[in-house]
């Protein structure tokens, strides 16, 4: 073998390692979509709730029902699971308790287990007392 030869099969070995690394690192594309999906429920929990507060802060009351939180202004429908088409869960669990659901494709990421919207793979539910809430703006 020429020098020339063992330069192109050591370039070639190079970006292979170059990408598998890359893959291993950041995952597949199919694992980045998940990572992706997880987000936009998060985010959409995240509008639920602010929604909910926000109610909480103009009424004194919390709405009965998800299809109550949308108000044609902040809220102008109610957000979907990206995959189902399913609307998130809202309930209330008391005068001034909710929460909000959805079915996570995976574990949010190990650094972020302090975080309020960590969550495992599966169904996780995230409550809010706006007891807690009652003097401090949102």
């Amino acid at each position: 073998m020429n020098a020339q030869r063992l330069a192109v099969i050591g370039s070639i070995a190079a970006v292979a390692a170059a990408v598998i690394a890359g893959l291993v690192v950041a995952g597949s594309p199919a694992e980045q979509r998940r990572v992706r999906l997880d987000e936009q429920r998060v985010s959409a929990l995240q509008q639920l709730a602010r929604q909910a507060e926000g109610r909480w802060e103009t009424d004194r009351r919390l709405p009965a029902t998800a299809d109550q939180l949308v108000d044609g202004q902040r809220l102008t429908r109610l957000p979907t699971d990206p995959i189902t088409g399913e609307p998130y869960e809202y309930r209330v669990t008391g005068s001034r308790r909710f929460e909000v659901c959805a079915t996570f494709d995976r574990a949010s990421r190990p650094d972020l287990a302090g975080d309020f919207w960590f969550h495992e793979a599966g169904k996780r539910c995230f409550a809010f007392d706006l007891s807690e809430r009652r003097d401090r703006p949102l």
